[in-house]
């Protein structure tokens, strides 16, 4: 997350912050003391390959309706592609459900959140697992997770049936936008193909090869950016590949032949690339090597924004500054709870935090709202209250409206350059793409 200095940024939606106010109180913050907490591990899966923990809060018993101690779900990913953003946005789920049993507290409300972390392993056969766990071990009704559409697309269909609700911070695919008991904070692909494509032909490119995962995610932005870049007059060529595969070299070298073929063609070509921290450090540290690949401009989805690139080898990280290498990201809008948050994270933990972490916090912070207007832990009863508990609730990351299938009904993009100075490399944010608009705006400094 980060700061961003946009003229006119402010948005009428800063109304919200006032009705949710009102819903939650003002003692919710970070400034109340810290709730008592111990923590457990235990196994779980076949073989015990999962592993849960479980932070139980220390609470006195209560009167009638929710009391004791009630689980909130937390399925992100410890291990795999995207274990580095994982780590992030479980600190951050953790501090929101911290933060609303201080709330809880204040009021002296009969009953406690305690977050129940499952690794989801960034794979959907460990996720089900997992989940099948929380549900049936703990009875878990609500669950923040999962981080990526791949492992969202194989837990679906055993949330929906047993009436779990899902809130994702970070998944995007179009394909998962359905009416159902999945819930996202962040805004589908639909608008970020349009915003990447604005972008890339902004930048008086007229073709385009994408290299992308091929799974729900993947196929998700890959298409949505080829709809909107053939609109604009350019040429786009999708190259999937497998993303469960542990090296690219012959996927890379295909890229160098289709950007090649394309040159030879007379266009201005750029790639595009969707990939996850682990394979996509893979996929640029071939075409580092590749002399058309070096000369060609680079651009990128939201998921490849992720602590590992800032630490990726040398190597890597000179050939993302030559090929100026840029991309787009789901922004929220600037306010004090954001930045308490950052400050909150970068005391805590010495860096800065995964983008998506601040996404993670709002959509735990749901969970314990949603049952707490339901007035009962359970999944129907969440399922049905949660978009007006939404529509009310102004968070770290904005506004959460949510439209008819459960997404984030109002999404901007940044638009960051990967910089690097002084030995140090960083995600820098240089514009604003304004979804409803079309436009993109540069940022003051």
């Amino acid at each position: 997350m980060r700061s961003y200095k946009l003229r006119g940024i402010a948005q009428t939606i800063a109304i919200v912050t006032l009705v949710i106010g009102l819903i939650i109180g003002a003692a919710i913050g970070f400034f109340a003391a810290p709730a008592k907490v111990e923590t457990v591990t235990v196994t779980a899966g076949a073989g015990g390959a999962q592993t849960i923990t479980v932070t139980k809060t220390v609470t006195a018993a209560g009167a009638a309706g929710l009391q004791g101690e009630i689980p909130i779900g937390i399925l992100l990913p410890q291990t795999g592609g995207l274990a580095a953003d994982g780590k992030d946005m479980i600190a951050t789920a953790k501090k929101a459900i911290e933060d609303f049993n201080k709330y809880l507290e204040a009021i002296g409300a009969p009953y406690r959140f305690k977050p129940v972390i499952a690794d989801s392993g960034t794979n959907p056969e460990k996720a089900l697992a997992a989940l099948q766990t929380l549900y049936n071990q703990y009875r878990v009704q609500v669950v923040v997770g999962t981080a990526s559409s791949w492992v969202l697309s194989g837990v679906m269909g055993f949330a929906n049936e047993h009436h779990i609700v899902m809130i994702s911070p970070s998944s995007t695919s179009p394909a998962l936008a359905l009416p159902d008991y999945i819930f996202r904070v962040v805004g589908n692909d639909k608008g970020q193909g349009k915003a990447l494509a604005t972008l890339v032909k902004s930048k008086g490119f007229d073709a385009a090869v994408i290299i992308f995962r091929d799974e729900a995610y993947g196929r998700g932005i890959a298409e949505a950016f080829k709809q909107n870049f053939e609109k604009m007059g350019g040429t786009a060529v999708l190259l999937p590949y497998n993303p469960q595969k542990s090296d690219f070299g012959p996927e890379v070298q295909k890229l160098a032949s289709e950007v090649q073929k394309l040159i030879n063609e007379g266009k201005k070509v750029a790639v595009v690339i969707v990939a996850f921290e682990t394979d996509g450090i893979n996929i640029l540290s071939h075409a580092a090597k590749i002399d058309v690949l070096r000369k060609t401009k680079w651009f990128a989805s939201e998921s490849i924004r992720s602590p590992a690139l800032i630490q990726a080898p040398e190597e890597v990280r000179r050939f993302l500054v030559d090929v100026e290498f840029e991309g787009t990201f789901p922004i929220p809008p600037e306010n004090p709870k954001g930045k308490a948050l950052l400050e909150w994270f970068r005391k805590e933990f010495g860096h800065e935090p995964s983008p998506f972490a601040a996404y993670s916090y709002d959509a735990a912070y749901l969970a314990c709202l949603a049952v707490t207007m339901a007035g009962t832990y359970d999944g129907t009863a969440i399922k049905n209250v949660l978009p007006k508990v939404a529509y009310n609730y102004f968070g770290v990351t904005g506004w959460k409206a949510l439209d008819e299938n459960g997404d984030l009904k109002y999404q901007d993009y940044s638009i960051w350059k990967y910089t690097c100075k002084d030995g140090k490399c960083t995600f820098e944010d240089i514009a604003l793409y304004k979804s409803e608009t079309g436009k993109i705006i540069p940022l003051t400094k």
